[in-house]
């Protein structure tokens, strides 16, 4: 099992701080920090990191649009350097454009802007998570293509990349493909496709949609949406995240 990275969006007022789950497939938004200095922000954070059994930081990198660093990035590797030397190891993530990602999709959740001040720095820093979470994943799946290219085989991906394993009502194991994570509302789904023995390419793919929560040890848990209207307008963000993917490709 890999070990979950914890991930910030570093301002002057706030940080923002995020979770992955141990699989390193899903950010989840943690809660946002009010400064107070660097004693107490770097205890805080390393609190968390024992919480969550990591040792591992991501900071967003408050690059400018041309991608050169200046004063804000300055302060941001500042910071981190404190929590080098608390043991901690840091990476960067490049997080232009991110805050107005979170922004956009509080505001497809239709929550208030009062509400949306107190929840944007926090979702910002999974946004940052989640975008390196992905590249990871397509790094290493890259990798994998090209060592087995390199021993005579065939390109393929690997098969475990974003294969989940969850336990159904008769305690039976079913292996489910990760298909996308959505928020809405302030809430976190995954969607997932059960992998079975006779699947075809050209057969239509039947999703299932669960909620991401949190049990009492603070660990993701995947619990189904029984709300149809609800599954419906997830449904159709799904789709809709899809064909934006297509249009990209």
């Amino acid at each position: 099992m890999n070990e979950r990275i914890l991930a910030l969006d570093i301002g002057d007022a706030r940080i923002g701080i995020a979770v992955s789950d141990a699989t390193r497939l899903i950010a989840t938004p943690v809660e946002v920090l009010h400064r107070v200095g660097w004693g107490p922000d770097v205890r805080r954070i390393c609190e968390l990191c024992r919480q969550y059994d990591t040792t591992e930081v991501l900071s967003g990198w408050p690059l400018n649009m041309d991608g050169t660093a200046g004063f804000q990035s300055e302060k941001v590797k500042k910071f981190c350097e404190q929590l080098e030397k608390a043991g901690l190891t840091v990476y960067y993530q490049d997080e232009r454009l991110t805050t107005v990602s979170a922004e956009r999709a509080l505001l497809e959740g239709n929550m208030h802007r009062a509400e949306r001040k107190q929840t944007v720095d926090k979702v910002a820093a999974a946004v940052i998570l989640q975008q390196y979470l992905d590249a990871c994943r397509r790094e290493g799946a890259e990798e994998t293509e090209k060592t087995n290219e390199a021993e005579g085989g065939h390109p393929m991906q690997d098969e475990n990349m974003n294969i989940i394993e969850l336990i159904d009502e008769d305690g039976e194991s079913v292996s489910f493909e990760h298909l996308a994570t959505l928020e809405h509302e302030g809430e976190y789904y995954i969607v997932l496709s059960e992998i079975t023995e006779d699947d075809s390419a050209e057969e239509d793919v039947d999703v299932v949609i669960m909620k991401i929560e949190q049990d009492e040890n603070g660990d993701d848990v995947y619990v189904y949406e029984e709300d149809e209207a609800l599954q419906e307008v997830l449904f159709e963000k799904f789709l809709k995240l899809m064909d934006e993917q297509e249009e990209q490709e």
